[in-house]
């Protein structure tokens, strides 16, 4: 019995049909689902510490965009969520907590705050953020 060599190519195509579609559905989950993120500095301390990888849930508010804009939303902000943000001034993603929502119905603004106020560079000094600025919510450890 020989070996059916026309079998070859049809396996061969099919194991990179899987490689390429695990590869896809990686990219999507961490792309708009799930992520992880390290804390850096001391501004979380005591909860969070510098150079602990957290888990990011970036679903958690709703389905943001390519561009970062939310394109569907199905979840609300609340004051003492830690979430991942990116800083209007600079764009550096940063771990802060939900200090206060100011703001309307139609256009919320999110004060962050650091856990440790004395070293923590926050909304204090870069100003309350719009949603689309939220990258998601910190997954709570403990």
């Amino acid at each position: 019995m020989g070996v059916d060599r026309k079998s070859r190519p049809a396996r061969r195509d099919g194991a990179l049909i899987t490689i390429a579609a695990v590869i896809a559905l990686a990219f999507l989950t961490r792309t708009f689902v799930i992520d992880a993120a390290v804390v850096q500095g001391k501004s979380m301390l005591p909860n969070y510490r510098n150079g602990e990888v957290v888990v990011l849930i970036k679903a958690a508010y709703g389905l943001r965009g390519l561009g970062g804009r939310y394109c569907i939303r199905w979840g609300q902000l609340r004051e003492g969520d830690v979430v991942a943000a990116v800083r209007p001034d600079t764009g550096e993603r940063v771990i802060k907590r939900v200090g206060e929502i100011r703001g309307g119905r139609e256009f919320l603004l999110y004060f962050l705050v650091g856990d440790n106020g004395l070293e923590s560079i926050d909304s204090r000094d870069f100003g309350p953020l719009p949603l689309n600025n939220i990258i998601g919510k910190v997954l709570p450890q403990r």
